[in-house]
């Protein structure tokens, strides 16, 4: 199967996730959720949360009583720990390791933090961990990234080691224009 198409079949949607999260955070802090707690944290409705939480409990993610309190299953659980988890990691490898914008580092993690695997998480806290250790080659390396090309525009495209023969800077430079028009 095409991996595209595979996208929608993901376990939980990013709204889910925030969700999960949510409830997660609310018997962290308070000892239990319910649902005009959850509506306020996400700033939606009652109504919208009653009905997020069934998709939810279909899945076997919370238990809710009506007019009750709010838990996560175990498997609940542990999907709000991995994606809160997945979240701190591509936050640190993005603003840290990559330099990007603290804000936009944020907004990306959120953003992808379901839907990258277990497996990838583990390798990108490895990687940035290693990159923070201040090990001589990992500071080599950062040195020597930092240094690198940020731009293309000097070469021909044939000859250009960032994209080698069709310009990827630019269009992805084009996007970060409209992206930042866009909003």
């Amino acid at each position: 199967m095409d991996i595209w198409k595979r996208f929608g079949e993901k376990e939980v949607s990013h709204s889910m996730a925030h969700y999960l999260q949510t409830v997660a955070a609310l018997a962290a802090e308070t000892g239990g959720a319910r649902v005009g707690e959850i509506a306020e944290q996400l700033g939606v409705s009652k109504s919208g949360v009653t009905s997020m939480l069934r998709q939810l409990e279909k899945r076997g993610l919370v238990r809710h009583e009506r007019y009750g309190g709010v838990e996560l299953t175990s498997a609940g659980a542990g999907f709000a720990t991995r994606t809160e988890s997945s979240r701190r990691v591509l936050t640190m490898f993005l603003s840290e390791i990559l330099g990007v914008a603290e804000s936009v580092a944020t907004e990306d993690a959120c953003m992808i933090e379901h839907l990258v695997s277990p497996e990838v998480s583990v390798e990108l806290l490895r990687l940035t961990s290693f990159l923070r250790s201040g090990h001589p080659a990992a500071r080599q390396f950062l040195d020597a990234y930092r240094d690198s090309p940020t731009s293309c525009a000097d070469q021909a495209p044939s000859a250009c080691a960032m994209c080698g023969d069709m310009c990827l800077h630019d269009s992805l430079v084009c996007s970060i224009g409209h992206h930042r028009t866009a909003s």
